[in-house]
Order: structure tokens, then C-alpha cells, then sequence
């Protein structure tokens, strides 16, 4: 029996929650142009539903800067959150819980979720409220976001709503540098620093952001 308690060992060690991937997880939150479309019902009290907020520790710098300044760049488009941290992600689904600014009447006027799980790709859940209060600052109406996707490492990815808009990333932390092309061939790969990068979505002339299908990469 002794002999089969290393191998035991071994085994667990490689179960999906110790090969676990460090990733940056980065989403810019956005209200479109046009009339807000509210739910039916407004942000229940426990929107967080047990999730907890990324710890400070986690928080890491934004990198779709260049995004943002392009939505804000639009007549009639707000962004209300953008936020980026590391998350460990594998096979078990983990909850995050996010919000943006001031919290009255037990709510904030953005808070919601995203729940990520690695498979073949990242998939993620997103659930998000965006809340408006009445003069007495209690919880008047609110907008509610629910989409879910596959993420494809380093791909920015656009989630769809009838007047809000979401972009998503998430980049694994520990990838590995590309292979060296085979000898005879470095004229064909490509060089440069900017070889690799991809341009920012752009905006059109008549005011609306240049989004692909919902849960499709942006381009």
C-alpha cells in the first residue's frame, strides 16, 4: 500500500484546482447612446450572492486604457466601470463581486458578478445591475446585464445588452514566449515590437462603437 501513496500524491497534485492559471482579468462596463432599458424588477439585496470583491492585493494596472478613451470619445456613451485584478482560474467556477461607486439604500450604482471557469477556453457569467435612485435615495429602477461567453486567451471580447455594452480580457500571466521560427525561415516571422499588437477597436463616424455580434472577438 505504501507503494501507491506517492503516486496518490501525484495524482492530486495534478487535479484541476492545483493546476490552477494566473490570468489578468480586465472589463470596461458601459452604457450606450439612447434610452436606458430597465428591468423589470429592481437589484435584489443580495446581488452579491456570497461573492466576495477581488482582494487588494490582486488589483493590477489597466491596459485598456486606449479603449476606454475611444468610448469616452463618443457623444452619449458612459463608461461606468473598468477594473482589472489576477485571478487564479481552473475547472471550479470562482464568483467575483464588483462595484462602482457610492453605496446608498444597500446598493451601489453598479455592483454585480462574474463567475469565470477554465475549460478548452475561459468561460465566464456575467451578471451586472446598474441602478438609478430616486431623490429620497432609495433604489428607484435598475438596468440588468446578464450575458455568458468563452473567452479566448488575450482576445478582447465584446458582451451585448439593449443599452449597455460590456468588453472583457483575460491574459494568462505565465505564458510562454513564442518559439524561435526554424533556421532558414526569420525572414517570414514577423518582427518589431508592434508585430504582435493588435489595433483597438475603432469608432465610427456616426457616433456608435464598432462592436462585432455579442460574445464574438472585437475587432
Amino acid at each position: 500500500m505504501r507503494l501507491f501513496q506517492p503516486l496518490l500524491l501525484s495524482l492530486a497534485l495534478l487535479s484541476p484546482a492545483a493546476l490552477a492559471e494566473p490570468y489578468q482579468v480586465e472589463l470596461i462596463l458601459f452604457q450606450q447612446s439612447g434610452d436606458a432599458v430597465f428591468a423589470s424588477q429592481s437589484a435584489p439585496d443580495d446581488w452579491a450572492k456570497g461573492a466576495q470583491p477581488p482582494s487588494a492585493d490582486s488589483q493590477r494596472p489597466t491596459a485598456l486604457d486606449a479603449q476606454v478613451a475611444k468610448l469616452r470619445q463618443n457623444e452619449g456613451f458612459q463608461v461606468l466601470m473598468h477594473k482589472a485584478w489576477r485571478q487564479d482560474i481552473d475547472a471550479n467556477p470562482v464568483k467575483i463581486a464588483l462595484n462602482e461607486g457610492e453605496k446608498r439604500d444597500g446598493h451601489y450604482p453598479v455592483e454585480g458578478t462574474i463567475t469565470l471557469s477554465q475549460q478548452r477556453f475561459v468561460n465566464t457569467q456575467t451578471n451586472f445591475w446598474i441602478n438609478q435612485f430616486g431623490n429620497d435615495g432609495l433604489l428607484a429602477a435598475s438596468q440588468h446585464m446578464v450575458q455568458e461567453a468563452s473567452l479566448k486567451n488575450s482576445v478582447l471580447t465584446y458582451l451585448d445588452h439593449p443599452s449597455l455594452g460590456m468588453l472583457i480580457k483575460v491574459s494568462p500571466l505565465n505564458a510562454r514566449p513564442a518559439s524561435p521560427p526554424p533556421p532558414g525561415m526569420e525572414d517570414e516571422a514577423p518582427t518589431g515590437p508592434g508585430a504582435l499588437q493588435q489595433p483597438a477597436p475603432a469608432a465610427p463616424s456616426d457616433g456608435g462603437f464598432d462592436a462585432p455580434p455579442p460574445a464574438q472577438p472585437a475587432q
